[in-house]
Parts: structure tokens; sequence; C-alpha cells
């Protein structure tokens, strides 16, 4: 009996070594943040990210090309062919992740000394009023080998290097603005996106909670919404860049995916859209051995694949496109007390119209949150949260559009923008960091009544707060009291 037990106890204390040896105690899930990155360094004044796994990246702040509510077509192609360009450029072994991040905020206007009554009364008229920002960050990621995680290449190390540079002066070069983070703000960049607060000044962390439905930290829940199920990839068969929405009987043309921008009751919006770039030899080989088992047993719906994957083969040999795998989510941020499943409905609702079938079975939250941070693509599962395409279908699915912020100009003259609070424009188009042209001279032309008097009313006053001397030509008298008022020189011809 003794014996017996003895026994028992050995098969047990194996069983439970065997246990911890294959699936861990739990500790490596608690401490799964401090097993992401390495270091960050600064290299030229370009902040680099070091990961455990062996992976270096580098984040470049940029501005979608494609204005919103611009209804130029032509634009949301643009950013396809640019986007494609990028992934030629980098070639096999590297990843494109790029984040758009939507804020919501309330308009706060810090007063300026000395400023006139009427601009104060102007801007405290919108005072704390909700409005969604948006900022977009392109991080670029070299694959380790896992056979050499602890061997330095010189020669991959200047690729990178050769390769980042090409991609920020290809932007450059297609009007895209942008910029590398340094050390610092990179550093800021992770921490604000572990914290998910893009908004205050400072930036604080807390306690995470991970279950399988959401990701808690402090006062707020986070919920990962995977845009396709593997097993089930529910996507349209042709796909483009854009959609059409209704205004006034005529369509106008959005962004495919614009419906990540307006979520209800969310706070905090990060959609992330990751590119990967195999070896395109390698995947066109597994692509024609698939089509080879497919064609072995003829039955309807493996002729449907073989006819699928020869189409593609086609497309690839015509027109030189590449096979990249990719993973799309969206990381929605709401209060601890709201309901998420409003913002679920929302999403579901709004793709599949376009039919598209969100993943939902993404019990992997606390994964997915940490594969999304910036550089750390890589730890994805390969099998089950990337997905084979074509490269300008996984454009089709990045977010494109920006919204309008204020110009960079020494002349500000204040409107409000869609969302109703105010930006500032060079209506001259002289002044601005984009200079459009050497004259500014401009004409207002409107019907009796239409509001010509009262728009430049408040143009003239914005400029001569700001020093500007002003000739205007006027059929009506319609300024004389106010030229009077400032002191001017009238001159008028009967």
């Amino acid at each position: 009996m003794t014996l017996y037990i003895i026994l028992f106890f050995i098969a047990l204390c194996t069983g439970m070594a065997l246990s911890v040896y294959t699936f861990g105690t739990g500790g490596k899930r608690k401490h799964i943040f401090q097993n992401i990155y390495f270091s960050v360094e600064d290299t030229d004044g370009v902040g680099v990210l070091y990961t455990k796994t062996g992976e270096y990246s580098a984040v470049l702040k940029i501005e979608n090309p494609v204005q919103k509510y611009s209804a130029d077509i032509d634009s949301y192609y643009d950013f396809t062919h640019l986007f494609s360009a990028l992934a030629q450029t980098l070639g096999e072994g590297y990843a494109l992740h790029k984040q758009d991040i939507f804020v919501r905020k309330q308009f706060a206007n810090e007063p300026e000394h000395n400023q006139e009554f009427l601009s104060a009364s102007y801007f405290r008229y919108f005072n704390g009023r909700p409005y969604t920002d948006s900022l977009c960050y392109l991080t670029i990621t070299q694959e380790a080998k896992k056979s050499r995680l602890f061997s330095y290449d010189s020669k991959k190390w200047r690729d990178f290097l050769v390769k980042i540079y090409k991609v920020r002066d290809l932007l450059r070069d297609s009007g895209v603005q942008v910029k590398f983070l340094n050390k610092a703000e990179a550093s800021e960049y992770v921490d604000r996106y572990f914290a998910m607060n893009f908004k205050d000044r400072t930036v604080s962390m807390t306690n995470v909670k991970a279950d399988d439905e959401t990701v808690s930290m402090g006062d707020k829940r986070c919920k990962v919404y995977s845009l396709v199920d593997v097993d089930c990839a529910a996507l349209p068969s042709l796909i483009r860049p854009y959609t059409n929405i209704e205004v006034n009987n005529t369509e106008m043309p959005v962004d495919l995916v614009s419906v990540v921008d307006n979520i209800p009751n969310a706070e905090t919006v990060v959609y992330n859209q990751i590119i990967f770039l195999p070896s395109q030899k390698r995947e066109l080989a597994l692509l024609d051995k698939k089509k080879n088992r497919h064609a072995s047993i003829p039955n309807p719906s493996n002729q449907m694949a073989v006819e699928d994957i020869k189409q593609v083969q086609d497309v690839i040999a015509r027109e030189s496109k590449l096979l990249v795998y990719t993973h799309f989510n969206m990381v929605v941020g709401v209060p601890a007390d709201t309901d998420l499943q409003k913002c679920t409905n929302h999403l579901e609702n709004a793709f599949g119209r376009m039919g598209i079938h969100i993943s939902k079975r993404a019990y992997n939250q606390l994964e997915l949150f940490v594969s999304s941070f910036p550089g750390n693509c890589y730890s994805l599962n390969e099998e089950y949260d990337r997905f084979l395409t074509l490269s300008d279908a996984a454009v089709c699915l990045m977010y494109k559009e920006r919204v309008q912020h204020s110009e960079e100009t020494p002349i500000k003259i204040y409107y409000t923008d869609r969302q109703g609070v105010p930006v500032a424009i060079d209506i001259t188009g002289k002044e601005g960091k984009n200079k459009l042209t050497d004259n500014s001279n401009f004409f207002c032309l409107g019907p009796s009544g239409s509001g010509k008097s009262f728009h430049m009313n408040s143009v003239v006053r914005q400029l001569h707060e700001q020093g500007t001397d002003v000739v205007m030509v006027d059929t009506g008298n319609s300024y004389e009291g106010l030229c009077e008022y400032f002191g001017g020189k009238y001159i008028s011809y009967t």
C-alpha cells in the first residue's frame, strides 16, 4: 500500500512538473509587458525600438494624404499605389504597422495676453465642445531570424537604415507630412499606447486586468476587435479603397473603413493595420502546392478554390503584385461604466453592410493588445491572427483620411470645420508653411443678402488684429463705418 502511495505521489509530481514546464506558472503572462522591449536607442535622431525577440523598428509620424470629405476618388487610389510602393521598397523580412488613433476631446483654447474682446468671445463660445482628433504613426519593423537572435548582422542593420530613409523620402515626395520620432518621442508614444491615453499631457500607468472579452486598466476598459476571423474569412471577393454615402440625394466617396472614427461611446480608438512581407518565391510555391491539392479531389468547392488561386496567380504574374500576410484590429477604449455592446453592434452593422464580418472569437484579448505595441507585431500568431492576400487588397482596408487641422502660418483666419470647432486657415495662400501663391489678393462674390459683408467684417477684423494692412474695394459703402472706426483712409467714387 505504501508503495502505491509513493508511486502515485511521484506520478503527481511528475505531471505537475511537466505542466509547469509546458504551460508555465502564470508568471510569463503576469510579466508580459516587461518582456516586450529591450531598449530604445537614438540613431542619428531616429528613435529605434529593440524588442527582446530581436526585432528593431523605427516610427514615423505621418498625416494621411486624403482630406476627409474631399470627394476625390483619385486620392484614395493614389494612397493604395503609394503604400504598395512602400511594400515593394521594403521587400522580404519587413513589416509595416500603421496605427490610426482617434481621440474624443473637448475644445479648449488657451487665452492669449491682451487678446481682443471679440476674439476672446469667439473662442469662449466653443469651449467644451466635443470633437474627434486623429493621429497617425507608421512603424517599420525588420524581422529577426530566430536562429540568429544573439548575433549582430551589420549588413541587415545597414539595410534597415537605408530602407527607412527610402520610405521617408518616398512619403515626402508624395506630399505626405512625415517625420521620424526621436528616442524621447518614441518612448512617450509607447507609454501612451500602453495607457490608452493620447489626450492628457501627462500619462500614468495603472494595473491591467485581462479576460476573454476585455482588457481593463484603471477607469477605462478596452476591447480588441479583430477584423477578420482566419477560420472563417468573410470578406467580399472584390474590394476598393472607398465606399459611397448619400448626401442630399448625391453619392459621395468616403474611406472604406471610415466607421472606425465615429464609434459611439468610445473615448479612444486605435486602428492597427499590419502588413507582413514574406518571401514571394516561398509563398508562390505554397500557393501552387495548395492549388494542386484542391485539384486532386474534384468537387465543386475544391474547383472554386482552384479557380480563385489561378486568378491570384494570373494577377501576380501580369501586374507584379505582392503576396502579403495581414492583420487588422481595433482597440476601442471606453469609460469603465460604459456598455461595450453598443460599440460592438455599431461595428458589426457598419462592416456587415460592406460584406465584412468582424471576428466574434477574439478571445485572446491580452495577446492582441500586446502584439499591437509599436514594433511588436511579429509576436502575432502566424496560424490564427494573420491571413494571406494581395498587397492592393490589404491597403484598401487601411484608413486613408485626415481631419482638417490648423495650418502652420503666421496669418490665421479662423473658420469652423465640419465638427464645429475653430480651425486656423491662411486664406491668402501666401504666408503658410505650404505656399500656394505669391499673390494674396482675393474677392468675395455673392447675391444680395448672402452674407458677404458679415464674412468680410470677420476676416478684416482678424487680419487687423494680426497687424496686417488691408486694402478693400467695395460697391455699396458697406465698410465705411469699419474704416472710420479703425482710422483708415476711405476713398469713394461716384
